[in-house]
């Protein structure tokens, strides 16, 4: 048996939950050497923040580059002016055209249960087809693991509005009431030949956990959850880090296919569960011949599976695996899966009371190029700050390039929490979403593109306005928490990130939402 395995995940009661970073010796906090980020956009001239009580106002720039906070519950009007200008605004604002970027808050948490900290959003998720988007995300956040309820919001209009709410039949909080007190990692994807929008969940109780799967036909109204799989929970918890994806490739004979797959500590190794009608029913639990994973689930980290399909219909299963990143792969539909495939080695440098790990991001382009990216120290002289590295595979994921640098920003930054996709009208055009951690440990969140598969990459791009320290954001045995990845997706040409932002607490309530923004290039 596997004593040590530590899932990102606690049930509780039961112990709580374990850290999401490795320590490492003589390396912590106090001793992570981290510097100034030197802002490779535009730095702006001002910061123009409203009043949280300010009623509605129109908000000028000035002449040069602005960093606009307009989140204060009015309905703002938004000017920008010249220079290459960053807003954070609420749905209802009025954004001028003349503003670059503009990140607006696509849900709040509403709730106001004992368990878990308000308000919170955390750990999102997005998926597109066309001009469709669905943003998912855990809404209170619960210290010792999970949160009170899944939230959802939808633009159908590549990103630039949402409507949103929270998932039925999940949690005492959902609408109606479900079965589990907790749920957590959720994942979305988008069945085309059936025409659904699956989100699997991981709901956890005190005698047992689940993975279940809300279904939509059209992002906006949700189905009660599907159960993929039951389990008991005895001491430990049984199930952990579930991702969901479809194949929707054209020529793909498993067209239609879903598949979602996870941390069994049932098998000691990561399962796939798969479904061909749109996620209304669900196969049995299938492991690779040599239970991959079994490494992975013997540390510091939940492997982080999160399976990726290429045109042809082949499953590749990236996973964290103690000092490397490896996959598993399917070349028919799921019914059987390959021994453990090397992608390239892992090492995180410690990330202070961030939650943060290497869990790999991964996206597949229509030529067959797979990508996977995750935060790793191995390129620093000293190992006591992160990059984002890049692998690629043209060969159905047998074969992968040496890790290589996102130039995200200057090398003396820590980067942390990539969130990875790639254009499905372009193949070569990639775009990569992640956070940088300053020495007084506060946060920001850029994106660079790629425009030629990964060769180069467009200078970072600033997408909130403020930055906010880790204090304001959700506690958790692990570290203050924004999630344990991030998201962006294309739609209809435009990329659209999801993430989470904080501003400063009102009294004993934070103020931690997820946010997206749509842009051009």
């Amino acid at each position: 048996m596997f004593p040590s395995r530590t899932p990102f995940f606690a049930v509780t009661p039961g112990p709580p939950e374990r850290a999401s970073r490795r320590a490492k010796p003589g390396s912590g906090a106090g001793s992570r050497r981290l510097h100034v980020v030197a802002v490779a956009v535009v730095v702006a001239a001002a910061l123009l923040v409203a009043s949280p009580a300010a009623s509605a106002a129109t908000i000028r720039g000035s002449k040069r580059a602005d960093r606009i906070q307009a989140v204060n519950g009015a309905r703002d009007r938004v000017l920008c002016g010249r220079g290459s200008d960053v807003v954070t605004a609420e749905p209802i604002d009025r954004v001028a055209g003349d503003c670059e970027v503009v990140s607006r808050r696509v849900s709040s948490d509403p709730y106001r249960n004992r368990e878990s900290q308000h308000q919170t959003e955390v750990e999102p998720d997005n998926a597109a087809a066309g001009s469709t988007v669905v943003d998912v995300f855990q809404v209170g956040r619960i210290f010792g693991g999970g949160a009170a309820n899944i939230g959802f919001s939808t633009s159908v209009d590549a990103g630039r509005t949402w409507r949103g709410g929270f998932l039925p039949g999940l949690t005492p909080n959902s609408r109606p009431a479900g079965d589990f007190p907790i749920v957590s990692d959720p994942s979305i994807a988008y069945d085309a030949l059936h025409r659904t929008w699956l989100v699997a969940t991981l709901a956890v109780a005190g005698d047992r956990s689940a993975v279940l799967v809300s279904r939509s036909s059209n992002g906006l109204t949700w189905a009660r959850p599907v159960v993929a799989t039951l389990a008991p929970t005895l001491g430990p918890l049984l199930l952990d880090k579930q991702w969901i994806v479809c194949d929707n490739g054209a020529s793909s004979q498993f067209r239609g296919r879903c598949y979602v797959s996870y941390s069994d500590f049932r098998t000691e190794e990561i399962s796939t569960q798969v479904s061909t009608d749109g996620g209304a029913t669900w196969g049995g639990p299938v492991g690779p011949p040599d239970a991959a994973g079994r490494r992975s689930i013997v540390g510091s980290f939940a492997p982080g599976v999160q399976p990726v399909v290429e045109p042809d219909g082949t499953v590749l299963n990236p996973f964290f695996d103690q000092d490397r990143l490896a996959l598993v792969r399917s070349t028919d539909g799921g019914a059987t899966w390959s021994a453990a495939i090397p992608i390239g080695p892992a090492r995180p440098a410690p990330s202070g009371d961030l939650r943060a790990g290497p869990l790999p991001v991964a996206d597949v382009g229509t030529d067959g190029t797979a990508y996977v990216a995750w935060s790793d120290c191995r390129l620093r002289p000293t190992c006591t700050e992160n990059d984002i590295v890049l692998s690629t595979s043209r060969d159905g994921g047998l074969t992968w390039t040496p890790p290589r640098r996102i130039p995200t920003g200057p090398r003396s930054t820590d980067y942390e929490l990539p969130g990875l996709a790639v254009d499905p009208a372009n193949p070569q055009r990639v775009a990569l979403v992640c956070y940088t951690l300053s020495p007084t440990d506060r946060l920001d969140v850029w994106l660079v593109a790629s425009s030629d598969g990964g060769a180069t990459w467009t200078p970072p791009r600033r997408l909130n306005a403020v930055s906010f320290p880790l204090v304001w954001i959700a506690a958790t045995s692990g570290g203050r928490m924004v999630g344990d990845y991030m998201s962006a997706t294309f739609a209809a040409g435009r990329i659209v990130p999801v993430f989470v932002l904080a501003l400063k607490p009102r009294g004993t309530s934070l103020r931690e939402a997820a946010y997206s923004t749509s842009l051009a290039r």
